[in-house]
């Protein structure tokens, strides 16, 4: 994604999201998050979460039913092809 691209879909995700929109915007652009072969995941603050498009395994999703930073993070990721990629498995890593 050309620099112009990225700095609006980064201003965009700030704008809507607030703070978390810039922990998501952060985790993106500093490899945070990960797609393995089994799981994509975004190291979190505290912990780290096995992630997509519309789901997350952190306590804010999974219990409140809130969009989590971890999602916004995924998504921004996807749309500035910073997803870091590992060939290998994430279930054998945890």
């Amino acid at each position: 994604m050309g620099g112009s691209d990225a700095e609006e879909v980064t201003a965009e995700v700030c704008r809507l999201y607030g703070a978390k929109g810039e922990k998501a915007v952060l985790a993106a652009k500093n490899g945070r998050v990960i797609q393995y072969r089994d799981f994509c995941v975004v190291i979190g603050t505290t912990d780290t979460y096995v992630v997509d498009e519309d789901f997350c395994t952190c306590g804010d999703f999974t219990y409140r039913g809130l969009q989590c930073w971890h999602i916004l993070a995924f998504r921004t990721a996807k749309a500035l092809g910073t997803i870091a990629l590992r060939d290998e498995w994430y279930q054998d890593l945890i």
